[in-house]
C-alpha cells in the first residue's frame, strides 16, 4: 500500500457566500466576485374571500435582478361565496407562499373553501458581474386577500426574496 498524496489547495481557493435580500433596492457588488448565482422568488398570491360579495385574492408582485431572469408572483385565489365565515390566515413576509383562502358555511353543514393563492415562481439564473458595481432589484409584495360583504377576508401572499450565492 502506497501513500497518496493531495495536492496542497491552492492559494486562489475561494469562500461560498449566500446573502438573501429582502427589502431595498440595490446590491453591491464584492471586491473579486465576477457572476452570482441570484434565486429569485416571487410574491405569493392572496387567498380568496368567502361570503357576500367576496373578491379572489390578487396576484403576488414580481421579484428582479438585474441580469436575472425576473420571478412572476404567485395567482390569487378564487373566491367562495357562503353564508359564515372563518378567515384565510397569511404567510410570512419574505416566504413566496401563497395565503390561505377563507372558508365558508352556508348553514346545512355544507361547507365551501375560497381557495388558497398560489406560490410564487422560484427562478435561478448566472449573472455577470463587476467588482464594486450596483446592481438593482425588486422584491415582489406578497398579493392582497380577497374581500367580502361580511369581512370573511383571504389570507396575504407572503412577500418574495432574493438569495445570491456567490464566491470571493
Amino acid at each position: 500500500m502506497g501513500i497518496a498524496t493531495f495536492p496542497a489547495p491552492s492559494a486562489a481557493s475561494k469562500t461560498r457566500y449566500v446573502a438573501t435580500l429582502t427589502s431595498g433596492t440595490s446590491w453591491t457588488v464584492p471586491t473579486g466576485v465576477t457572476y452570482v448565482i441570484a434565486t429569485l422568488f416571487g410574491g405569493g398570491g392572496g387567498g380568496g374571500a368567502g361570503g357576500n360579495n367576496a373578491t379572489p385574492g390578487s396576484t403576488g408582485g414580481t421579484t428582479t435582478f438585474t441580469g436575472a431572469t425576473s420571478a412572476s408572483g404567485g395567482l390569487g385565489g378564487p373566491a367562495q361565496s357562503r353564508d359564515t365565515s372563518y378567515a384565510g390566515n397569511s404567510n410570512a413576509a419574505n416566504s413566496a407562499s401563497g395565503g390561505q383562502g377563507a372558508t365558508r358555511n352556508d348553514g346545512a353543514n355544507s361547507t365551501g373553501a375560497a381557495e388558497s393563492g398560489q406560490q410564487g415562481m422560484k427562478i435561478s439564473t448566472q449573472v455577470t458581474t463587476t467588482p464594486g458595481a450596483s446592481i438593482t432589484y425588486a422584491i415582489g409584495a406578497g398579493g392582497n386577500g380577497g374581500t367580502s360583504g361580511d369581512g370573511v377576508a383571504g389570507g396575504a401572499g407572503g412577500s418574495g426574496r432574493i438569495e445570491i450565492e456567490y464566491w470571493a
